[in-house]
């Protein structure tokens, strides 16, 4: 192999490598501008849900569960359709369908338990992601 071949091959090589690397860490953070709006107005609306759920206002709970709802279809959260959140994805969705069903059946008790699990899904998704950048940077 001469010189040109032998550096074309390492170029190319590297170019692969590094689009590869890339691709593997947006995977990992996870972090895209759209997504980071997302998050916050996933935080802004989970925080409201606390007040909503202690005292038990309904309408307000039904209200913010929609609109946590209506987030999970926004650009940002494309990132969170990836397979390695599926499962996470998954749990935030069921705790949202629990506490739309309670705010219905004015059940705060179910409705302390789905806010529970709602909170434990983004946990278990931000130390997934945590887990994720750790492995990336070794």
């Amino acid at each position: 192999m001469n010189t040109r071949t032998r550096f074309m091959a390492i170029a190319i090589g590297t170019a692969i490598a590094v689009f590869m690397a890339v691709a593997h860490a947006r995977v990992a953070v996870g972090q895209t501008l759209q997504t980071k709006r997302v998050m916050q107005q996933k935080l802004t609306e989970s925080q409201q849900l606390l007040a909503d759920v202690v005292t038990s206002n309904w309408a307000a709970l039904d209200r913010h569960s929609r609109a946590l709802d209506a987030l999970t279809r926004q650009p940002g959260w494309d990132v969170m359709r990836l397979p390695e959140f599926a499962k996470q994805t998954m749990a935030f969705q069921q705790a949202l369908a629990t506490l739309l069903g309670a705010a219905g059946q004015r059940d705060q008790r179910t409705a302390v338990s789905a806010y529970n699990g709602l909170v434990s899904s983004c946990v278990e998704c931000h130390s997934y992601i945590a887990r994720s950048r750790i492995a990336a940077v070794r």
